[in-house]
């Protein structure tokens, strides 16, 4: 059974995380069609992975690196409200640090959440027909129901 086919309302709270990744873009679009299907909130996560993001020498420091990527960050999770927005939907942006599956399960259990979309692979592009393993571990860990698109 699709999840379109379910009850209207059977969702309250729904997590995107992204990492302005296409297929995170494509797991965006689809949230949202399920937020707007079942009037439910939606979450858009960003997590700055301290472990991917800790070793660019380019800036003065580590930490001023980190806020360039939060900043870059918040302005992506501002346009995806912007578009919920206009199919009016509800919806609450946050940018984290650490581990990005430990953030999104944390997240999820912190926010009463009862569904997590999110892209099959992300920035860092692990090559088909692979999962990330973002979303892999989030899929083995999650304690409600994990879509990955």
């Amino acid at each position: 059974m699709s999840v379109h086919n379910q009850n209207i309302g059977m969702y309250e709270n729904i997590l995107v995380p992204t990492d302005g990744s296409d297929d995170a873009e494509r797991g965006i679009e689809h949230a949202m069609d399920l937020a707007e299907d079942h009037g439910a909130h939606l979450h858009v996560l960003f997590v700055v992975d301290e472990t991917v993001y800790g070793t660019t020498p380019a800036f003065s420091s580590y930490e001023a690196f980190l806020e360039e990527i939060a900043d870059e960050a918040e302005d992506l999770v501002e346009d995806v409200v912007e578009a919920a927005t206009e199919r009016g939907i509800e919806s609450t942006t946050s940018v984290l640090r650490g581990l990005p599956h430990e953030v999104i399960l944390e997240y999820a259990d912190d926010h009463d959440i009862d569904l997590v979309v999110m892209g099959k692979r992300g920035a860092a592009g692990v090559e088909a027909p692979h999962m990330g393993s973002v979303t892999d571990r989030v899929i083995r860990a999650a304690a409600v129901p994990v879509v990955p698109i």
